[in-house]
């Protein structure tokens, strides 16, 4: 029987002039300047006698970490300035980059600039609000299958043709453009001669990225490992009030000391950030609008370096944080610009801050942890969605995708979805005999894996399976959690959904018969015969999410704007 359905609701970032543009003005508040001095704190090489990064237990944490100077190593790229309200793109591509100069032992010494990665932020804004064109189907990543699924700007474009920079971006669909093959691509990357990925004033392309599988499907180095959604340090109570949470603070502590990529969205807001003292702290009620890297913590910032003063010298209302402790954020101008000069661009975050919201850490592999070198991908989901939905069921209930490969390859590593902590989650792999039974035929391999938090996860497979062109095999999972209701042991069924908020941009997902399948009460249900069923739960639960104001923008919600896309479970392939 089904219980309920609970969401994961990304932050939508709305980047606005104030928060992110290049051009903001001081405040004009009395202020005292602070030492920076990260001498004291601690940190990769590319080169031959490159030295492993060297990850912290997590259970014995430092009171402070920086990883601009980590053991002597800078494992953080130069900051860069956006140019539109794209904050989200710049903060995104920080994290994986840092993400994976640390699992790569990439660094630098410590006070050099860390140049060896450049991931474009053109590339991210540009595919992840593109759907998919007829011209980008390509063996290994898009199906023609799925063409016409995600974005559609082009009635938002007939009125500014870079409008795809100008709309903001949750969080969340970025571990879904990593986990699905497609980036971080490095701005040095040519096609065709160009360097369409890094802006030139000079290129035939501009800003404006073709709609096709070259383009798209861009080599890429990084390989994605995981994505983690943590808790956050700042809560909503049941009666809307801000909560203090220090869970949330030690979580993204903890991935920052695993070497971890971690970006959160916070408020931007001018009357709470210092210019001379470089630190930032939000007391107010108004959502995030600006997206941030975070790079590093220190236990003991003194919060009086977040007080702002009035012209008689006294404090103004609400801007000493309780206790000390700070987050060191990387920036993309917007705070950290004034008078027209960009200075180093980083500044410090209280822990306490009301409005820090969707922490979100960020895994990728060492470059020479696989055998192989060219993948292929096997999925459906290719919305970039907003959203997931997750239905609770008292009973054994499974979900899967049933794939044909498309060539010869060998199957070696599985993805999917969580939609909570400390999830369990129990595969099986099958070459299916049964076009209606996933579970049909012969089980290649069965496993169990946990996960601490919710997000994007990829799994090695115990072995690599060869298949042949046109051969359908099947993931097949089983979801297992605690139930956010009542406690009990519940299964879960992980799907994503999304929906238009404003005019002129619209979103699809393309569910066909024989993808996606679900198994209750004894039996599998193909996705197309229960498809209503989810966008009316999907529907429902988020209308209201938005009448509860839980953390969303203020918008109204359009039933027909909803869609759902097939479950989030994806197969790795060996292409070499």
């Amino acid at each position: 029987m089904k219980k309920y359905l609970s969401m994961i609701i990304s932050t939508l970032i709305i980047c606005s002039a104030a928060a992110c543009s290049s051009n903001s003005t001081p405040s004009s508040v009395s202020e005292e300047p602070f030492s920076d001095d990260t001498s004291s704190v601690t940190g990769i090489s590319h080169d031959d006698n490159r030295e492993e990064f060297q990850k912290i237990d997590t259970s014995d944490l430092p009171s402070k970490l920086d990883l601009r100077n980590y053991n002597g190593k800078n494992y953080v790229t130069p900051v860069k300035a956006q140019h539109y309200g794209d904050c989200w793109t710049f903060a995104l591509a920080g994290s994986a980059e840092t993400a994976y100069l640390c699992a790569n032992n990439f660094g630098v010494q410590a006070g050099e600039k860390n140049e060896q990665v450049n991931f474009s932020e053109i590339y991210i804004a540009w595919y992840m609000f593109h759907g998919m064109t007829e011209e980008d189907v390509v063996s290994g990543k898009v199906r023609s299958s799925q063409v016409g699924e995600g974005f559609d700007l082009s009635q938002k474009e007939s009125e500014n043709e870079l409008a795809v920079y100008t709309i903001g971006g949750p969080f969340v669909q970025s571990a879904n453009l990593y986990g699905s093959g497609f980036g971080p691509v490095d701005e040095s990357v040519s096609i065709n001669g160009e360097y369409p990925y890094a802006y030139n004033e000079e290129s035939s392309l501009g800003w404006k990225l073709p709609l096709n599988a070259e383009y798209r499907n861009a080599p890429v180095v990084p390989v994605f490992r995981q994505s983690n959604l943590l808790p956050c340090p700042a809560e909503i109570d049941s009666n809307g009030n801000y909560r203090f949470n220090e869970d949330g603070v030690r979580a993204i502590k903890e991935e920052l000391c695993q070497g971890h990529g971690v970006i959160v969205a916070m408020n931007a807001d001018q009357s709470a950030y210092s210019a001379k003292k470089r630190t930032s702290y939000y007391s107010g009620n108004e959502k995030p609008n600006h997206g941030v890297t975070v790079v590093g913590y220190d236990d003991d910032f003194p919060k009086e370096n977040f007080t702002k003063k009035n012209v008689d010298a006294q404090e103004t209302d609400k801007t000493t944080p309780p206790e000390n402790g700070a987050f060191i954020i990387k920036n993309s101008g917007g705070l950290t610009t004034f008078d027209g000069d960009i200075d180093d661009g980083y500044f410090y975050l209280s822990y306490y801050d009301h409005s820090i919201t969707s922490p979100i850490s960020f895994e990728f592999d060492n470059n020479g942890e696989s055998n192989h070198t060219s993948f292929n991908y096997d999925q459906y989901d290719l919305m970039m969605t907003q959203w997931y939905g997750s239905t609770e069921y008292s009973s054994d209930t499974k979900t899967a995708n049933v794939f044909d490969a498309e060539n010869d390859e060998k199957l070696f590593q599985i993805e999917y979805r969580t939609d909570s902590p400390e999830t369990k989650v129990s595969y099986e792999i099958y070459k299916v005999t049964d076009d209606n039974n996933p579970s049909s035929g012969t089980l290649l391999e069965k496993g169990v894996n946990s996960h601490q938090y919710a997000g994007s996860h990829k799994v090695d497979l115990k072995n690599e399976y060869a298949l042949k062109k046109g051969e359908k095999y099947s993931v097949v999972l089983t979801m297992k959690r605690i139930s956010v209701k009542d406690g009990s042991m519940v299964f879960t069924e992980v799907f994503p959904f999304s929906a238009s908020f404003e005019k002129g941009l619209t979103v699809k997902g393309v569910i066909n018969k024989g993808e996606s399948f679900l198994f209750t009460d004894g039996k599998w249900n193909d996705m197309t015969e229960t498809k209503d069923s989810l966008l009316e739960r999907a529907y429902t639960q988020c209308a209201d999410d938005l009448a509860a104001n839980k953390g969303l923008p203020e918008i109204t919600l359009d039933k027909s704007t909803v869609t759902v896309d097939n479950y989030p479970i994806k197969a790795i392939l060996a292409a070499d």
